[in-house]
Parts: C-alpha cells; structure tokens; sequence
C-alpha cells in the first residue's frame, strides 16, 4: 500500500517538469522567470554548441552556430510515415545593436542535391531567453502574445 500512496506524488513530479518548458508565448516565459541573454551570454552559452529545437512549420532543426559568424546543421521535415525527410542547413549569424540574433540561412535539397535544390530563408532577428536549461527565442523582448520556440543544447 505505501507504493499505492506515492504514486499521486510521482505522477504529479513527472508531470510538473514538462510544463516549466511548456511555454508557448513571452508572456508566460517571462512570467516562469526566464530571462533574456545578453550577446556575451549568447556566445558563451550557445556558440559552438549543437542547438536543437522545433521550427514554426512542425519540423526540427539542428544546429551550431560557430566563432566565426556562420550556421551548420541539418533540419528535418515531418513525414507522415518513416523517417523524418532531412536537409543540410547552412548560413551566417550577427548579433545586432538591440542584442538580437540575426540569421540568414539556406536550406539544401537533402543529401547530394547541392544548393541548386535548396531555398533561403527570410533573414530572421530573434531575442534569445533562458529558463532553467532551457532556451527560447522570440521575435519580440516586450510583446508577451509573441510566440517562442524552445531550444536545447545537446550533449
């Protein structure tokens, strides 16, 4: 009976972790406690770590932004059935006088198809935010309806 009485206990701890990161706008960011990474955290934190994390379209991307101003990675398109269908990610990275990320990338054809296959992306500047281990960025550091997208630094 003593497992019996822990369960509740247990069941609520698993389910109190996910939603710390469960955030889905600023507002809610902000008010769990995150806070917004300065340039210099940026590059200490984030610079030359694999970065992964959900994309606005349903898909995942993985990526390093590296010392010297570029992007590396791969981002990977839902499927229906199978395996998620990949594509070499590439690009450059600045931080602008607001303290935003800013990326412009290009999205390959998958492997071998070379660039003639892929796409660029819009140029996108980002304020990034942190909250336990986990990081967020978001167009806006103010309007808290702006949407955030998670990110994890894999091990």
């Amino acid at each position: 009976m003593p497992l019996l009485s822990k369960l509740p206990l247990g069941l609520a701890l698993l389910l109190y972790a996910p939603l710390a990161v469960a955030q889905s706008n600023l507002g809610e960011l902000l008010d769990a406690g995150a806070k917004k990474l300065s340039a210099d955290e940026f590059r200490q934190e984030l610079v030359q770590h694999a970065i992964a994390g959900p994309t606005m379209s349903g898909g995942s991307l993985e990526v390093v932004y590296t010392a010297n101003g570029s992007v590396q990675g791969a981002g990977f398109a839902p499927q229906l059935v199978g395996t998620p269908l990949a594509s070499a990610v590439s690009g450059d990275w600045t931080i602008d006088s607001n303290g935003r990320i800013c990326t412009s990338m290009w999205i390959g054809g998958g492997p071998g198809a070379g660039r003639a296959m892929g796409f660029s992306l819009p140029a996108r500047c980002e304020f990034w935010f942190k909250l336990a281990e986990q990081y967020f960025l978001s167009v806006s550091d103010s309007d808290r309806h702006a949407r955030v997208l998670r990110r994890t630094v894999k091990q």
